[in-house]
This record gives C-alpha cells, structure tokens and sequence, in this order.
C-alpha cells in the first residue's frame, strides 16, 4: 500500500514539474531605454538589423509562437500583417503605447496575437502564431514588460 501511494505522490510530483513553464530574462537596449521581457527557456532568437535598427525573432519551441521585438524606425505599424488577421481591439494607453490584439483563422483553429508600439520610444513588440490554450502565457510575458529609460551620465 505504501508503495503504491508512493508511487503516486512520485507520477503525480513529475507531472506537475513537467508541466511548470520555465522562463528566462532578456533585456534589449535600444537609444536612450531598456525593454525586460521574460522569455521561454525553450526558445532561440535571431537578430535582423538595418540602417535604422533591428528585428529580434525569437522562436518559441513549445508551442510554435513568434514573438518580434522591433526597436527602430521607417517601418510601418503595426508589425502584423492587418489584412490577413481579425482586429479585436485597437487602443492607446497613456497616450504612449499603442496596442492591438486579434487572430488569424487558420487551418487548425484560431492563432492569436498581440501587438504593443511603444511609439515615443522606437520599441514595438508582438507576439503571434498563438494557440487559445497558450493565450495566458503570453498575456503574462507582455503584462511583465518592463520599461526602462537609461541615464547616459548626461
């Protein structure tokens, strides 16, 4: 009987370790500001520059989602291709960052994303390619954006 009972506390104790998210710390330093984002353990990234910034894409390998973070300028806004997807809500927050959420219909259900454009700052990130059972992670990646602005000793 004990071993039993142990043997269910040990399935029990791994399932639930298995199933917790890890998560780790990246910090993008762009002109005069800091973005903190917290990102899945589980992901790679790739950096596209031009003249007038970059393009970090980081590959999320648990569930196949896409979050961009732009930080630049002479690119257009949003991010996201609009006549592709369904806008759900589109609005301005303290009259400095700019946010739209919707999906996409594709052939295995709906992916969603999210979009925020820091405009005063040059920064903008978007989250996309996401499943409705995954939509609270991602919620809470972009609800825990920190902001920063950096003292250059001036």
């Amino acid at each position: 009987m004990k071993a039993g009972i142990s043997l269910i506390i040990v399935f029990l104790y791994s399932c639930t370790s298995f199933s917790q998210e890890v998560f780790k710390r990246d910090t993008i330093k762009w002109s005069n500001s800091q973005l903190i984002i917290e990102l899945p353990i589980k992901s790679s990234s790739h950096i596209d520059t031009y003249e007038e910034g970059f393009f970090k894409i980081i590959t999320c390998y648990i569930d196949s989602a896409i979050i961009t973070i732009h930080c630049g300028a002479m690119v257009n806004h949003p991010l996201i291709d609009i006549s592709l997807h369904e806008i759900t809500s589109e609005f301005i927050f303290d009259n400095e960052i700019k946010i739209w959420r919707g999906y996409k219909e594709c052939y295995n259900g709906k992916k969603y994303f999210r979009e925020e454009d820091y405009f005063s700052i040059g920064i903008a990130v978007l989250y996309e390619n996401v499943n409705k059972n995954r939509l609270d992670t991602y919620e809470r990646i972009f609800n825990n954006i920190i902001i920063k602005t950096i003292n250059n000793g001036r």
